[in-house]
Parts: structure tokens; sequence; C-alpha cells
């Protein structure tokens, strides 16, 4: 189970909720459908849904039902935009007419109880995956503001997909040489992967995966997971991956950006405990100085940047995975 802060109009809000019903916008430029689509592809059945309403706050609870799919009926009142990338949702475990406020989410911030979701974030998007940790602190806001939890408000006009819907997929057709021509298909491809389970033998056993995750140095995470064991009934959260991909060749910036992830993590999420964190780049191909320092670095510090090469096939419907080791 995941879960998910979508953006939202008062207006919209309101079509949303009476049809059950949400879409991502349509971007007319390739590489940024493919970022829109990387993001829409971690919705799943069953993931919890919250919604950031402008100038309101956050309200929940709903859990997606259906989706993603591609549909471009108009539903909502803006006619230049379709939010053809969808998904269906239903009431879940009540009715919160009081939302959480601004206030409260800026708050949560500023503890670091909140990250994933950033209000001003360097990639205008209106879809944020956040961690369950995240959705537990909201789901505290949301009790807390509502004391007396009423019985679940049902969809009143539930909105049924046309036979025209189609399921929301990656699309490596523009790919050339085994390179994706934008990277937002490389993350595209990976979310997919991960959300049918794939690549468990390659990163371990995760439990959550989220894509193009805000930092506080004004970038983006590609990819981060968490990685939980279960012991009889004991959970523990024993690991981090944080992932950068690049459609061409990784050069040592590259790899420089990653550690700062890895560093940043570290000191956010693990108490200073590096070891926590497992650190991934993934291109299709390295530079020397990139090879020439994982080796030193392994030498060293007996740890390591796992290099990951990829390679679309040929008949453009697929990626191929193979872990490079220096030395």
């Amino acid at each position: 189970m995941g879960a998910h802060i979508f953006l939202v109009g008062e207006g919209n809000f309101d079509i949303c909720v009476r049809r059950g019903l949400y879409g991502c916008v349509a971007p007319s430029l390739e590489w940024n459908t493919a970022e829109i689509i990387a993001g829409v592809l971690s919705i799943e059945i069953g993931d919890l849904v919250f919604f950031y309403v402008k100038n309101q706050g956050v309200y929940g609870l709903w859990k997606v039902t259906a989706g993603p799919f591609f549909d471009e009926a108009q539903v909502w009142s803006n006619q230049e935009q379709a939010y053809p990338y969808r998904f269906t949702f239903e009431p879940y475990f009540g009715h919160f007419p009081r939302p959480i406020s601004l206030t409260d989410i800026l708050d949560l911030h500023d503890k670091g109880r909140i990250w994933t979701f950033d209000l001003n974030p360097v990639q205008k998007k209106n879809q944020n995956k956040i961690t369950m940790d995240e959705a537990r602190e909201l789901l505290r806001l949301l009790l807390r503001n509502n004391p007396r939890r009423e019985a679940e408000k049902p969809v009143l006009e539930p909105y049924i997909p046309p036979a025209t819907s189609r399921d929301v997929r990656v699309d490596l057709s523009s790919s050339a040489n085994g390179r994706v021509r934008y990277e937002g298909w490389l993350n595209a491809w990976f979310i997919s992967a991960l959300a049918r389970g794939e690549l468990r033998s390659l990163l371990g056993n995760y439990r959550e995966f989220l894509n193009l995750v805000p930092t506080s140095f004004n970038r983006v995470m590609d990819i981060f997971l968490t990685h939980v064991a279960q012991i009889d009934s004991i959970e523990v959260l024993h690991k981090f991956t944080c992932i950068e991909l690049k459609a061409d060749r990784a050069t040592e910036q590259d790899l420089a950006q990653v550690l700062r992830y890895e560093d940043w993590l570290a000191r956010k999420l693990a108490g200073g405990d590096h070891e926590m964190i497992q650190t991934v780049l993934v291109a299709s191909r390295f530079s020397d100085d990139v090879l020439d320092y994982v080796k030193a670095r392994q030498r060293v510090e007996e740890k390591t940047v796992r290099l990951i090469s990829y390679q679309v096939e040929p008949n453009c419907v697929t990626i191929l995975l193979n872990e490079e080791r220096p030395g």
C-alpha cells in the first residue's frame, strides 16, 4: 500500500469527490509526458488518497479502486485540458469534513515529518507520492481535527471508464541505439517494474517506492525505496535506496549528485548511518572517472556505489539491466 497527495482547485475537487475520479495533466512535450507517466504509474489499487485543495488544506481519506488509465472524456470545468491520466477512488475509513491546514503542513515540513511533499516544487506536477510515515502524520491530524468520525459519504455519480479508455504504458518507441530519448521514460520503466515487484532480486526486498522526490538542495531524487523486514510481528526498517538515472553516459558530476543524495538521506532519515543507504547509479554507460572512483571507494571506505547499465531491447518493448563491477 502506498499514499499520495493530489493537488486540485476547489471547483474541480467537488467534481472529483462526486464522481470518484481524478486526472493528471497531459503535457504537450514528450519529455514532460514521460515524467507525468512516471508519476502516474506509481498509483496502485488500494493506495491511500489525500487531496490538497488550494487555499483550503489537505482533505482525506480515500482509496484507489481502479487505474491508472488514459481517457479523454470531458469531466472537469477546464475545456482546454482533459486531465486524461486517471484513476478512480472511493471513501475510506470515514468522512473528515475539517481539513489539515496549510500551517500544520508547513509545521510538519519544518520538523522533518513531511519531506516528500513540497508546496513549491522544482517540478510542477499535481501528483505527489508520500511515505507511509508521512501518511500516518496526516491521518493523525485528520483524526485530531475530526474527533467524532462520521460515516463515509458515498460517491454520488461513480465514473465508469468508457470502452475507449486504455492502460497507461511506458513508451520506449523513441529510443535509439539502446538508449531512451528522455530520462523520464527510464524513470517510468523503473516505476512500472517496481510496481510489479520485478526488481527485488536486483535491489532487495523493498517496501515503498517513490520517484521525483524533492530534496533540500533544489533537486529531485529520481527514485527512493524503503526496505522493511518483518520478524514475527516486528517490522524493522533497515535500509533506504536512492537511485540516480541517466539516459546516456554517467559522468563524475552525476556520481557526485547521487553521493549528495546518499549523504542527505543518511543525515535526514538514518541518523548519520551511511551503511543504511544503498546508492545506485543507472546509465547506458559510465565514464572512466566514475569507474575509478567507485573502485577506490570500495578499497578505502569499504562502501560502494552500485553501477547498473541499461539497454533498451531492439524491439523497444522493455529494458535489460546489467550490474557493472569495477576492478
